[in-house]
């Protein structure tokens, strides 16, 4: 995967924890490195929602034992994880 293709993979992960998890207001200090779970932005719920949205945005199936902190705890963590499983490393 190419930057260009990796950048915007993160942009669209971003605006969708901003628009969808966080709402337009508490979104403001968001950023690619904010923790996600540390700050209590995604809980049990929204990493359900946000394996779905993963699923149906870029064809990727996250395995239950990759739903954890370590893939889960920033947007970059995020956009690693869905990158190495598009390209079957995972």
């Amino acid at each position: 995967m190419s930057d260009t293709e990796r950048q915007a993979l993160l942009e669209k992960l971003t605006r969708y924890v901003s628009d969808e998890v966080l709402g337009e207001q508490d979104a403001t200090d968001l950023t690619t490195t904010t923790p996600l779970l540390e700050w209590g932005i995604l809980n049990s719920v929204e990493t359900a929602r946000l394996t779905v949205y993963l699923r149906q945005e870029f064809g990727v199936r996250v395995p239950p034992m990759q739903v954890n902190a370590e893939h889960f705890k920033d947007l970059e963590s995020i956009t690693d994880l869905v990158t190495e499983l598009r390209l079957g490393t995972r």
